[in-house]
């Protein structure tokens, strides 16, 4: 599933991006197609036997249309997208995702991953200023609606030499939207992203409080 998944999502990419130069033109330069890479961080409070590591790696793909304001640098944008992220755990692995209240078990033994992974529709909102017709700096809202979450623990359970694969096709106790400041800092197709989702990840008091900040390159080839 992770395969196809990763598959899926890169083909969209290479397509979408292979097309843009065609899109923008048909369109006057008034749709955009994009990508980013990013890890996250963890800015929410402490939650029993949850912990995250340092790199969260994840990813987001849209598409945008244009609305200019004539004789202005300014423009604004909206459309749609996905968004995929991955949070690590160190020495833990989910148990009970379909409990009233989400629990983590500890890590002993030798593991090789434990994640949670969360993936959403999103409705982008940005404005956009540009300098020199090179430069350009937009700041934004991302409105994002869960399509599903999963989890995955790969690893030792009872020190027996033996590698154990749980995985969770749903967990329960995820908000299903999420709300999320965006901002990027564009040098011709290449730009910095970052992005903080003010929303819970989970339910408030029935899951850890993941509340992403987000920080990673991205590309608008056209």
């Amino acid at each position: 599933m992770k395969k196809t998944s990763l598959l899926l999502i890169l083909l969209f990419i290479f397509t979408s991006l292979s097309q843009a130069q065609l899109i923008s033109e048909r369109t006057e330069g008034k749709v955009i197609i994009g990508a980013d890479l990013f890890t996250d961080f963890s800015t929410g409070k402490a939650y029993e036997n949850f912990d995250l590591r340092s790199i969260n790696q994840g990813v987001s793909v849209y598409s945008m249309f244009n609305f200019d304001f004539e004789n202005s640098p300014l423009f604004a944008s909206i459309g749609i997208g996905y968004t995929g992220h991955n949070f690590y755990m160190k020495g833990a692995y989910l148990d009970k995702p379909y409990d009233e209240t989400t629990v983590f078990e500890n890590v002993i033994y030798d593991y090789e991953r434990s994640k949670i992974n969360t993936n959403y529709f999103d409705i982008p909102v940005e404005l956009s200023v540009k300098i020199r017709d090179q430069f350009k700096i937009s700041a934004g809202f991302k409105f994002g609606i869960l399509a599903y979450g999963k989890s995955k623990y790969v690893g030792e359970l009872y020190n027996d030499d033996v590698t154990y694969r749980i995985k969770y096709g749903k967990i329960n106790n995820l908000e299903k939207y999420v709300y999320s400041l965006t901002f990027r800092a564009a040098y011709r197709s290449v730009h910095l992203f970052m992005s903080y989702q003010f929303t819970d990840t989970f339910k408030n008091g029935y899951g850890p409080e993941i509340k992403p900040f987000s920080i990673g390159i991205g590309v608008r080839p056209f």
